[in-house]
């Protein structure tokens, strides 16, 4: 059967002499992974820079039922991200977004919601010319509330007070329903999460409540980037147990 969706590249490995697996994550059939026949011959190369790590492209393939692999007829590049090259903030970023997503996503499994975001993600880092990285902290936020298992951000579980009009010092994020417990209310009853601040707490919620292309606007410290990074990692990995740490996120957390 042929076929003809929207992708973005996730990961790529040798096949043969000439020849690629690209893996990518598509608009209709989730995660497939593909042949790319001739991609690595300079001379028979049809498919051009259309396959690299991050581009969004329009493919069509030979998709066959029940196979794993299927045979890539013809790659267009939809978008082209030419300013991810830009810094290496936007790239580790960038290609944090694509390893999180080639980790998670079961294959064949169709998501246009979440397709969508991380193409607009990836356009967001492409475009910016600053906090770059605030766009992957974003996506975290809302693929948790895509796959089920949101951050509930707007209230102490426990008392009920406001974030938006409260100042915490601290709060406890539980890791079991993404609630938290504010630090008044923690002194009185024995709670279990990670503590966080209150200024993390507040970032996280803007985070969760504006588009993702204005995750740029704010202005975050690097220490406060690595704790939220780590936060974002502990709650994925609690939720999926056999998610482990990004490289690429290992890479962000070494710039200063």
């Amino acid at each position: 059967m042929i076929v003809e969706t929207e992708a973005v590249v996730l990961h790529s490995l040798i096949y043969g002499d000439t020849s690629k697996i690209v893996t990518v994550y598509s608009k209709k059939y989730g995660k497939i992974k593909v042949v790319a026949k001739g991609a690595r011959n300079p001379k028979s190369n049809k498919f051009g820079s259309s396959l690299e790590l991050m581009t969004h492209s329009s493919i069509v393939l030979y998709k066959k039922e029940h196979k794993d692999l299927h045979l890539l007829s013809k790659s267009e590049i939809v978008y082209p991200f030419n300013r991810m090259q830009d810094d290496s903030e936007k790239i580790f970023s960038g290609l944090a977004l694509i390893e999180l997503m080639n980790m998670v996503m079961h294959d064949e499994e169709e998501n246009e919601i979440i397709f969508s975001l991380l193409v607009e993600s990836l356009q967001t880092i492409d475009k910016s010319t600053k906090n770059g990285a605030n766009v992957l902290l974003a996506f975290f936020v809302k693929m948790f509330q895509q796959f089920g298992f949101g951050i509930s951000l707007e209230s102490c579980s426990s008392c009920a007070r406001k974030t938006a009009v409260n100042e915490f010092q601290f709060v406890q994020l539980r890791l079991s329903d993404g609630k938290f417990i504010c630090s008044s209310c923690s002194k009185n009853q024995t709670s279990s999460g990670v503590k966080i601040s209150g200024g993390i707490l507040k970032t996280l919620l803007f985070l969760q409540e504006n588009p993702v292309g204005k995750s740029v606007q704010l202005s975050i410290s690097t220490v406060m980037r690595d704790e939220l990074f780590a936060t974002m990692q502990s709650y994925l990995r609690y939720h999926i147990e056999t998610v482990r740490t990004l490289k690429s996120v290992s890479m962000l957390y070494s710039m200063k």
